[in-house]
């Protein structure tokens, strides 16, 4: 199986859909072989969920080998902002950072060159971090309890 040609297949399929691929991989749970197709986008319910994952299922039929099942799903609330670009899409959302010398959770508030303006909430004294995105050792979308 070719996950770059499965790739070039599914693409256009998810841009119809106004969503995008996430990540594209294979896997093994429980004995079984998993081909793992996660998608992003705006409206991600288990309706378009479903609606997308027989549409890729009927377009990679024959490129899926018979002792794989597929998996559609999405990233997940707290999912991994793996670049610089995608981190543009994230403002003015809630974000978990870490650095080497930092820990907190707050407004991801701009992003100017590769530098983040994060706005955290320290025991009610608001304090607005600046941090160049190279020294960012982790860097997720959070849920704010």
């Amino acid at each position: 199986m070719n996950l770059e040609n499965i790739k070039k297949i599914i693409e256009p399929a998810l841009a119809t859909e106004k969503l995008s691929l996430y990540s594209l991989k294979t896997k093994q749970e429980f004995g079984m072989n998993i081909l793992e197709v996660l998608v992003d986008g705006d409206k991600l319910d288990s309706d378009t969920l479903s609606t997308v994952n027989q549409k890729i299922n009927d377009l990679i039929d024959s490129e899926l080998p018979e002792d794989y099942y597929l998996e559609v799903s999405s990233p997940g609330a707290e999912r991994d902002i793996r670049s610089l670009e995608e981190a543009n899409r994230f403002i003015g959302k809630y974000v978990f950072f870490k650095t080497n010398n930092l820990e907190h959770e707050g407004i991801l508030e701009k992003i100017t060159g590769e530098t983040l303006s994060i706005k955290v909430n320290l025991k009610g004294r608001f304090k607005t971090f600046e941090i160049n995105y190279s020294d960012i050792i982790k860097l997720r979308l959070a849920i704010k309890f």
